[in-house]
């Protein structure tokens, strides 16, 4: 399988026909892919090759690996367009979602009250959640709301309701629009914990605020979300 007089190195050829088997379902979601012993036999290569190859195909978000149990090709990324107004809590009913709560606060942040147009003495409730696909964390969720407009907004069930839904049913803030910024960062120590990943993983960072039928800024969003279980898309036509 590795063609050693071409020049290319081997760990990349490896890499290829791996991801190759699982592109072609050789290899299926939830699988286990040949161990690193098998693979050194398979390609006569050393260890340190296989590693390689392996980690570019996990860095990729194709295969996770767990110390101890070896690595497993990884389900299909969500694709989400960028040209679609998102909620976690709304969409993908099909999959098997849900929620943790981490906290309701009311605070002065600087950040969320230029977003929302608010002067420095008004505070805003940070509702900080996991968001989670299959049982593992994927997304980090922190948003901002006008504490004048959502009081009591902490009694509610947050973990199970959108708060979309709560802004428009409950408080009467009919959402027209969204802006988004798209970016992406590395996790720190605090968000690689509450993401159970390695600190230092490629993340994609958004930041949205939302808008009312008035054009009055009501909320603000920023999350942090796991690049390999998401992946992002746009429509191009043309004219």
């Amino acid at each position: 399988m590795i063609h050693k007089d071409n020049g290319f190195p081997y760990y990349l050829q490896i890499y290829q026909e791996i991801r190759e088997r699982i592109l072609t379902r050789n290899y299926l979601p939830g699988q286990p892919i040949p161990s690193e012993n098998e693979l050194v036999r398979e390609f006569e290569v050393t260890r340190a090759t296989v590693r390689n190859a392996l980690k570019k195909l996990q860095n990729e978000g194709l295969i996770l690996t767990e110390k101890g149990k070896g690595s497993y090709v990884n389900q299909p990324k969500i694709e989400q367009s960028l040209f679609k107004f998102y909620s976690f809590g709304r969409d993908h009913s099909e999959l098997n979602k849900n929620s943790v709560l981490l906290g309701v606060e009311e605070e002065q942040n600087i950040e969320a009250q230029k977003a929302l147009n608010l002067p420095g003495d008004q505070p805003v409730k940070r509702i900080t959640r996991i968001r989670r696909l299959d049982d593992l964390p994927v997304i980090i969720e922190n948003s901002y709301i006008p504490s004048f407009l959502v009081p009591d907004i902490e009694t509610y069930d947050l973990e199970s309701l959108s708060i979309y839904d709560l802004l428009e049913n409950t408080y009467g803030c009919r959402i027209s629009r969204a802006k988004e910024f798209l970016d992406t960062c590395l996790t720190d120590h605090d968000d690689s914990e509450l993401l159970e990943v390695d600190e230092g993983m490629p993340v994609f960072l958004i930041k949205r605020i939302t808008f009312d039928l008035k054009d009055r800024p009501i909320e603000f969003r920023e999350s942090v979300i796991r690049s390999d279980k998401f992946t992002f898309s746009v429509d191009l036509k043309l004219r």
